[in-house]
């Protein structure tokens, strides 16, 4: 009878026991795999202590805890042991792992790189870009640019979704079939006209007459800061680069023939930091226009903020259920309030949860609102779940680095490892010239340790305060160097 008394004890302690420790396997539970190894992870309370397989693991803020389990073939059980205070649960998780079988393993599929040829020709429309080649990734093909609408392209093949296009004697660009409307046509050289550079006020310009609307590429050089057009199909005849009175951010323009048919046009600056560039035709004739530096204060400065991803498009979630869209936008909501507090103007480009935006309707608004600079704020996803993962911060153009770096620098701060700074990023918003803008990956989602940071209102406020700094840092240094012109 006593024995009797102490099992039924037993049993009504276990059955207390899991009624005071929460768990749920959120991922690697009951399956069949095949994969030789799974990434387990479950959910408690954040005071209890958990024991994965034999091995202790860390129980976050969040609830989470894991470990990566390596398998053996056939049926595999993995003990769970929970304790908190004197109570303690052990669950067992029956994973099944199937090798895949070689003739499983070895098939693949691949995708064809040729390009049909054929000859026609096609007018570009708005939103239009080239590509340097027919490659692609999760952002699209590498851009070499935006192109005006009306550009007369010769199209000699194409592939998937692509049309190529030859530019030039010796040089081929891609354009998506959306971006170009089929019409007769043919292409001839064309000489360039005398060019023009004056102060328009806000920015100083550049105008090239050419007679036709034809295709060009742009980048940026440092050191010296330098702005280069490529025009394809043009024979440089430009025997006049009449530069006026009072130029602010130009210092000479020199046009160069670097092939048959391409003119370079090289745009040497006068200060280190450049605060972009647009090109564009006023008929046939090709202006691009240098932005100013504009006030180095807060208070005079009109700031885009954008909050990626929204409404049907979440972005990652976290192993918990964290949107990595609601996250960004406190992100951002919180960097306004800073900023604001320090009399900038602040442009979003999202100001809800549920807004869906196409990155073309995220573009127009800061454009038409003329921002100063953007800051594009998201949260990463990737690598091992049991891992710190890092923040990162990405520009496009190289003219953009010193900004990225500025606001790099202080994420570092932060005290978590070093993801990288990373140019020529594919992202849309890092495209335009307009304007400066970088776009900054605060944590991962997607690690359990990145996300109980993410999860921390406080984190997230020095998240935000960082972000500002690198700002301020960026402000300063622009600054700084414009001192040094004036002496």
């Amino acid at each position: 009878m006593k024995r009797l008394f102490i099992a039924l004890s037993l049993m009504l302690a276990s059955v207390s026991a899991f009624a005071q420790i929460p768990f749920e396997v959120l991922e690697g539970g009951n399956a069949s795999v095949s994969s030789s190894s799974i990434n387990f992870i479950g959910r408690t309370d954040p005071s209890v202590k958990a024991v994965v397989a034999g091995e202790a693991v860390k129980v976050y803020k969040t609830g989470t805890f894991g470990k990566k389990i390596t398998l053996n073939p056939g049926e595999n059980t993995i003990s769970v042991v929970l304790t908190k205070g004197h109570d303690t649960v052990t669950k067992e998780i029956k994973v099944t792992y199937t090798k895949p079988s070689s003739s499983s393993s070895s098939s693949s599929s691949s995708t064809s790189t040729e390009v049909k040829e054929f000859d026609m020709y096609a007018k570009t429309v708005q939103g239009a870009y080239f590509q340097n080649g027919n490659g692609d990734d999760r952002l699209g093909g590498s851009k070499m640019g935006y192109l005006e609408p009306d550009i007369l392209l010769h199209i000699t093949g194409e592939i998937g979704d692509l049309y190529r296009a030859q530019i030039s004697d010796n040089r081929f660009a891609y354009v998506e079939k959306q971006y170009v409307k089929v019409c007769e046509g043919k292409l001839t050289k064309v000489n360039t006209g005398n060019v023009s550079i004056s102060n328009a006020g806000k920015s100083d310009r550049i105008s090239i007459p050419l007679g036709v609307r034809l295709p060009y590429t742009s980048w940026t050089e440092l050191d010296p800061t330098t702005i280069c057009v490529n025009i394809y199909g043009a024979m440089n005849n430009s025997n006049w680069l009449i530069h006026k009175q009072n130029l602010e951010m130009v210092d000479y323009v020199d046009m160069v023939q670097t092939d048959s048919d391409v003119v370079t046009v090289k745009i040497a600056l006068k200060k280190k930091y450049a605060w972009g560039y647009s090109i564009t035709y006023q008929n046939n004739n090709l202006v691009i226009t240098v932005k100013h530096t504009p006030s180095t204060s807060l208070k005079d400065l009109t700031i885009g903020l954008d909050a990626g991803h929204g409404g049907t498009a979440p972005g990652a979630v976290s192993i918990t259920g964290l949107t990595e869209s609601e996250l960004n936008l406190k992100l951002v909501n919180l960097v306004m309030d800073m900023l604001q507090a320090k009399g900038a103007k602040i442009v979003r480009t999202r100001t809800s949860v549920d807004q869906t935006l196409s990155m073309t309707e995220r573009k127009k608004t800061l454009r038409d609102a003329d921002v100063d600079f953007l800051v594009s704020i998201h949260n990463n996803a990737g690598g091992s779940p049991f891992v710190p993962m890092g923040t990162s911060v990405y520009y496009k153009h190289l003219v953009n680095r010193p900004f990225a770096q500025c606001i790099y620098n202080r994420m570092l701060e932060l005290g978590v490892p070093d993801y990288g700074l990373t140019g020529n990023f594919n992202f849309s918003l890092c495209g335009p010239t307009d304007y400066p803008n970088i776009l900054v990956e605060a944590l991962f989602m997607s690690s359990l340790v990145d996300e109980e940071m993410l999860a921390d209102e406080n984190m997230q406020k020095q998240i935000a305060k960082k972000i500002v700094l690198g700002i301020q840092d960026y402000l300063k240094m622009v600054k700084r160097e414009d001192s040094k012109k004036k002496q």
